[in-house]
């Protein structure tokens, strides 16, 4: 029995058969999996109250210099605290995450994150026999990424003698 979705995301079938990965009606080679792996997406909550704290404060300062827009700066505090308040209240969102040898790359979710990593486990099996096969409704992750960090963020300058990442 495929597991009880969330309300509000779109239902797809996700099938491994005759050496393919069938998300919806796109068609995976099982060859060409490099990394299949949970991942957690979380909040920027922190970027959302600095967002809020310093777009205010420029709202407000440039209604108190020219009086004529203070209406306008009273909507832009609101707004960005309505967007800080709608983050703050977002909950961290699990997903799987498929990875290709070439660009393509998917993203899907069941409620459970238990539920995802046993995923994980059948679909690392089905690469290593061939003659798996595996069929599991899952909702297709639709939010804004801007929202939410994924993964880490590296900026490199130049192309040489790049080592790793500096973590702080």
């Amino acid at each position: 029995m495929p597991p009880e979705l969330p309300s509000g995301g779109k239902s797809i079938d996700l099938r491994v058969g005759k050496r393919l990965l069938w998300l919806g009606e796109a068609a995976y080679p099982l060859h060409n999996l490099v990394r299949v792996y949970t991942t957690e997406f979380k909040p920027k909550r922190w970027e959302a109250f600095w967002h809020f704290v310093i777009g205010g404060a420029i709202a407000l300062w440039v209604a108190n210099v020219e009086p004529g827009l203070w209406g306008v700066g009273l909507v832009v505090v609101i707004l960005l605290f309505a967007r800080f308040l709608k983050v703050l209240i977002s909950p961290s969102k699990y997903a799987l995450a498929i990875d290709t040898s070439g660009t393509a790359s998917a993203v899907v979710t069941l409620p459970d994150r238990e539920e995802l990593r046993g995923l994980v486990g059948a679909l690392v099996e089905a690469v290593e026999n061939p003659e798996k096969e595996l069929h599991v409704r899952v909702e297709s992750v639709k939010f804004n990424l801007r929202e939410y960090n994924y993964g880490d963020k590296v900026n490199m300058y130049g192309g040489l003698g790049n080592v790793g990442v500096l973590k702080k």
